[in-house]
């Protein structure tokens, strides 16, 4: 999130085609704004492009920009969603968000009390993780990266996705209990499969 003063202004004078303005709003959005997309296309080169991309579609649609300096940085990504989103059906691929430890620290972080969910994944396996969350909805993907990698309130993720607050509630709900769900499951399976596997064991032989 921005640590921009004066936010409202910068945004106002960048309406104008200010250039000190959105060189301002360039440096500070573009390490976000870069990160949002190479989460989703696993690529540098190409999330540089799309980035690029992002800012030269900002610098035509800010003059119509018509809310106040906080919506900025949702407003900013939601120009690079559909532009992410309209790379990948030109390839015919699908976005799957990958996370790395920093991502998974964020997202499972015990000390997070907001959601019960977060207490009980707390402590999974970075790798299993991944799994689950490859298994989400690509709208379920989306709530998780813009929620606790971008650091977005459910409003502003609301505002990236087109969405009302209380969807964007349900799905983060919806996402957290299939990552739950996913390792229960496992978690049985391996408690199925351990009694198998120690039925082959003999026991040592002991001499009299």
């Amino acid at each position: 999130m921005s640590n921009l003063k004066n936010l409202d202004v910068l945004v106002m004078n960048a309406k104008q085609l200010d250039g000190d303005a959105l060189t301002t709003l360039y440096d500070n959005f573009l390490p976000h704004v870069f990160r949002y997309v190479y989460y989703q296309v696993n690529n540098r080169a190409v999330a540089e492009d799309l980035t690029s991309e992002t800012f030269l579609k900002m610098l035509t649609a800010v003059p119509d920009f018509r809310e106040g300096g906080e919506s900025f940085y949702p407003w900013l990504l939601r120009i690079a969603k559909n532009t992410t989103f309209d790379y990948l059906r030109s390839k015919s691929k699908q976005s799957h968000i990958s996370l790395d430890e920093e991502i998974e620290e964020l997202l499972f972080d015990s000390r997070n009390k907001s959601d019960l969910e977060h207490t009980v994944i707390a402590t999974l396996d970075a790798d299993e993780v991944k799994k689950a969350v490859a298994k989400l909805t690509e709208e379920q993907q989306q709530v998780l990266l813009l929620k606790f990698t971008m650091g977005l309130s459910n409003a502003h993720v609301a505002q990236v996705l087109d969405k009302t607050e209380g969807s964007i509630k349900s799905l983060q709900v919806r996402a957290l209990a299939s990552i739950k769900r996913y390792f229960e499951s496992n978690q049985r399976l391996e408690e199925r499969v351990e009694p198998v596997v120690n039925i082959g064991k003999t026991e040592p032989v002991k001499k009299a």
